[in-house]
């Protein structure tokens, strides 16, 4: 019988984070986190700035991995969703347009499904 885990989405994406700098370290690919809406800071007796995030419904991590034997890299979105979680419109829009422009695009529910997309095995790109 096979044991069910049931994982937090930010727990997920806490695991998901850490395997993508591991591999990031190793050179397997680059990849980004990618947080939407605006933020706000303020350091004490200084002005406001605000940071623009990504648009609303753009994935969690961005990964950038070059195909073994081209200069040509696949471009990987990545959302991370619990067990029962669904993708709300604008991340279902943001899909359908990153898969317009030839990017990949997978909802990852377990770091078994990542492992088995983003496989540490494979060859490291050569210089």
């Amino acid at each position: 019988m096979k044991a069910v885990y049931f994982v937090t989405e930010s727990d997920l994406k806490y695991g998901v984070e850490e395997y993508l700098q591991y591999g990031q370290n190793l050179g397997k690919w680059l990849f980004f986190r990618l947080n939407s809406g605006d933020f706000v800071i303020q350091e004490e007796g200084k002005s406001r700035h605000r940071i623009k995030g990504t648009p609303k419904g753009t994935a969690d991590f961005e990964v950038i991995r070059r195909i073994p034997g081209s200069m040509q890299c696949r471009i990987i979105f990545l959302e991370t969703k619990s067990t029962d979680g669904q993708q709300r419109p604008e991340q279902v829009e943001f899909e359908q347009r990153a898969k317009e422009q030839g990017a990949e695009y997978y909802i990852i529910r377990s770091l078994d499904e990542l492992f088995s997309l983003l496989p540490m095995e494979e060859p490291c790109p050569k210089e």
